[in-house]
């Protein structure tokens, strides 16, 4: 039987939105007016068309590698997502409204699929993983942990401020980073400039073009390409085991993660969810695989009568200092304020660590780019000295 969309309004002046089987348009509105509803509006609900291979392989394979949506975008985008939500409307109305007004084109689409799927009563969670370019397997946890726990108001605000600290974290590398690419653009043009004055600017074009194109060739390809190896799940496993045994680099990773580890958990605690549950959703949202699987390995331990305490601290990924805090809030009944203690504790040393490392990024990029230049330089004079000698010999 076709299924229909439609909008009505109670008597007491609500609209209300849905979806219903019917014969006919003519058939589905005579039974909501038999209800007492006035009918705005009713379309019939047409299916989603089925994705083509270039459909496929554009979102999977092409759109994560060169068309990723920057963290400023998503971050606008949870932070409209919360506020519709908080006003009263329902996830329909919301996406509605984010399709028309975001302004990114991925995120519309996502949008715009994200209401189909909430009219036909599905979770909105199975479209993320549609667009990897958007959003990554913690994004993707954290919105099912929303839905579980019925908290997704709040999820979507934490991914907000998540993306909003990212965003920030950028921001501080690229300013720190400003100055050494102004040197690796001038260690590039300078050595040209004496053709450009001794000769004719096509020659000039010519020398900076051959001089630059094999870099930059050079770059793209290092660049582009491992993005798109990043795709393949083994290497990015293997990776975010590596990350983990960086020195300082693997101490803000595992924070990251543990932060986020602490905020799906409460909200899926303090939502009813069962504890063996609520603990694959969190070690999803660590956004870190090697992390992940070590939680998923322990988590069976709560079905045999460990603790939360004992399961993180059987993971060997969880620090000390939050194993710690929630043996004591499993004591005192508190779990659900001591996973949000430990998330804003580590989410601030989070914050620290970054904008550290954002620093420290951009000097050593500074002192590689001045050892560089300091190299060409000292070749340059080499050079000249010994055409001296050779005149004098």
């Amino acid at each position: 039987m076709p299924r229909f969309t439609y909008e009505v309004r109670q008597p007491t002046g609500v609209v209300e939105r849905g979806t219903t089987a019917g014969e006919s348009a003519q058939a589905v509105a005579r039974a909501l007016q038999a209800e007492g509803y006035y009918v705005i509006q009713i379309q019939p609900l047409a299916a989603r068309p089925m994705a083509t291979s270039w459909d496929t392989v554009s979102r999977r394979v092409l759109a994560p590698v060169f068309f990723r949506v920057s963290s400023k975008s998503l971050g606008a985008f949870f932070a409209s997502l919360r506020s519709l939500l908080s006003a009263g409307m329902n996830i329909s109305e919301a996406m509605t409204t984010l399709s028309r007004r975001t302004g990114n084109k991925t995120l519309r689409r996502v949008a715009y699929e994200m209401g189909e799927e909430a009219v036909r009563g599905r979770p909105m969670s199975g479209v993320l993983g549609r667009f990897p370019a958007a959003f990554g397997p913690a994004t993707r946890a954290m919105i099912e942990t929303g839905e579980d726990s019925g908290f997704l108001e709040r999820a979507a605000g934490r991914l907000a401020e998540h993306f909003d600290r990212a965003h920030e974290l950028e921001m501080a590398y690229r300013w720190n980073t400003f100055y050494p690419k102004i040197l690796v653009l001038a260690l590039i043009v300078l050595p040209t400039i004496p053709t450009l004055v001794m000769g004719t600017f096509n020659q000039w074009l010519g020398l900076l073009l051959t001089r630059s194109l094999p870099t930059l060739a050079a770059v793209f390809l290092l660049w582009y390409g491992w993005r798109l190896l990043l795709l393949l799940p083994w290497l990015s496993r293997a990776l975010d085991r590596l990350k983990l045994l960086v020195p300082w680099f693997g101490s803000l990773t595992r924070r990251t993660a543990v932060a986020r580890w602490a905020r799906s958990l409460s909200m899926l605690s303090s939502a009813g969810v069962p504890v063996h549950r609520a603990l694959l959703a969190a070690a999803a949202a660590t956004g870190n695989r090697a992390i992940e699987a070590s939680l998923v390995r322990e988590a069976e331990g709560v079905l045999h009568g460990r603790t939360l305490s004992e399961v993180a601290q059987a993971s060997a990924e969880i620090p000390g200092m939050a194993v710690d805090m929630l043996a004591t809030a499993e004591k005192a009944g508190s779990i659900d304020s001591a996973l949000d203690k430990v998330a804003e504790y580590y989410e601030s040393e989070t914050d620290v660590g970054g904008k550290q490392t954002a620093v420290a990024v951009g000097v050593g990029f500074y002192l590689l780019i001045a050892f560089l230049i300091a190299i060409y330089v000292i070749g340059q004079w080499g050079a000249y000295i010994g055409e001296i000698g050779s005149y004098g010999d």
